[in-house]
């Protein structure tokens, strides 16, 4: 990419000089073109007054003699013959006439006594006939050669010194641009080869809100959910390796016991059809986190809802679960509101909270608010269990993390996967909690009015 810019900028420096020398040609041939007119006005006015001396008694030498000597001033060698091409005044002659101090004007302007080319005839008709002849051409004039070809020269100079500056400027700024250009799309490159090499921690600093700025972005997006990823697969092997191990030991040692005749056939069976449960719970959990998994990377497909109609479902569908153990499960708030969301994962968020509460609590029940706060719409279940030390907090969100001495099974995912799907929805999760008291989550997501 750096060359394609850096070869479109020398085929800008090109073009500026193939339009530099266009302009060059062209500003000489207009100057030449002005000069060549100049000369053909000022002879067509010498040609004016030199027909303007002549009368039906003849020519007035006197008046054609001023006529002769403006034409001199103007550069002109000037012969004026009669019909029958006798010579009727000159130049030279009409220089005679004048004082010393006109002729050594006159030869500081011209070289009066040089001439270049032929005469051009000029014939002179009067009423329809021929009264004479007038021979002209052009005086040497070396100051006005010189003031031209002066002006040519500075002319040419002016426009190739622009072109040098315009051209090195072109130059110099076609190799930082180009740098500065393609760096960002080096820089992704280097990174994209790091994350191949399997280097998930690369990130690139947008230097810019274009279209590269939103592609580096978009970039580090990319990397971070491949570094989740990749951190979710190490984790989900290890600990379903660590998992696994025990009940397949525990069962594997109750075979052998049972073989052995050290358990009866029954005890061993029933030792074994436990760990047996516990494998497909481990299982469960393990479909669980996939499930979950994909669907923090899927997109968010949002739809306006009733939040007290969605709850009021969720709860109907869990109220046989909570009466078994004999537990309460309400609403307290009856109002609509409604707001845009994922239904999807907002209902596997507020479903797993309720599994955890149902999982945990012996007596009492789970109460369930709503409302709206500046910018969040906020969803708060309360339970009356045991409560959360208040060090051990700041870890019930982890992976794999299960509270000591709860005696229950699982994965210890449930609160995590609330957590990650939270923060795909945009929004946080709160949780306050005291021993014997009972645990309250609050899950807050942007207010999106349906």
């Amino acid at each position: 990419m750096r060359t394609k810019i850096f070869l479109a900028f020398i085929i800008v420096i090109f073009s500026a000089l193939l339009s530099n020398f266009i302009f060059e040609y062209l500003i000489i041939k207009d100057f030449d073109s002005y000069t060549e007119s100049v000369k053909e006005d000022q002879y067509r006015w010498v040609m004016a007054s030199i027909e303007g001396n002549y009368s039906d008694s003849g020519w007035d030498k006197e008046m054609l003699s001023e006529s002769i000597h403006w034409g001199m001033m103007l550069g002109l060698d000037i012969k004026v013959l009669d019909a029958g091409g006798k010579e009727i005044l000159s130049a030279h002659e009409s220089m005679a006439s004048l004082s010393d101090t006109m002729n050594q004007r006159m030869e500081e302007l011209f070289h009066i006594h040089k001439t270049e080319g032929e005469f051009t005839e000029n014939v002179i008709i009067v009423k329809g006939r021929k009264v004479g002849t007038v021979l002209v051409r052009p005086f040497q004039k070396e100051l006005l050669k010189a003031k031209e070809t002066t002006f040519k020269k500075r002319a040419q100079y002016f426009l190739y010194m622009s072109l040098l500056i315009v051209g090195v400027g072109l130059i110099l700024m076609a190799s930082l641009f180009s740098r500065y250009l393609s760096k960002p799309i080096t820089n992704l490159k280097t990174a994209a080869e790091r994350i191949a090499r399997g280097d998930f921690d690369v990130r690139i600093n947008p230097r810019s809100t274009d279209e590269v700025g939103m592609l580096s972005d978009s970039f580090n997006s990319m990397a971070g959910s491949l570094k989740k990823e990749e951190e979710l697969r190490k984790h989900l092997m290890s600990n379903v390796a660590h998992e696994l191990r025990t009940p397949l030991t525990i069962m594997k040692t109750q075979i052998e016991a049972v073989t052995d005749g050290v358990v009866s056939t029954e005890e061993g069976i029933e030792n074994i059809r436990s760990e047996n449960e516990r494998l497909i719970r481990l299982v469960e959990g393990i479909e669980d986190i996939t499930s979950a998994e994909a669907s923090f990377l899927a997109k968010a497909e949002e739809t306006a809802i009733n939040l007290n109609e969605f709850l009021s479902g969720l709860i109907r569908e869990m109220q046989p679960a909570f009466k078994e153990k004999g537990l309460k499960i309400e609403l307290i708030r009856g109002d609509d509101l409604f707001v845009v969301s994922d239904v999807g994962k907002l209902e596997k968020i507020i479903r797993n909270l309720l599994s955890n509460a149902l999982k945990f609590m012996e007596s009492g029940g789970v109460w369930i608010d709503y409302g709206v706060t500046e910018e969040e719409v906020f969803v708060d279940i309360r339970d009356s269990g045991k409560g959360i030390p208040e060090d051990k907090l700041p870890l019930i969100f982890n992976r794999y993390y299960r509270l000591e001495k709860t005696g229950r099974g699982g994965l210890g995912l449930g609160l995590a996967i609330v957590k990650e799907l939270v923060t795909v929805l945009g929004g946080r999760i709160e949780v306050s909690s005291a021993v014997g008291s009972g645990t309250t989550f609050r899950v807050l997501i942007p207010l999106k009015p349906a």
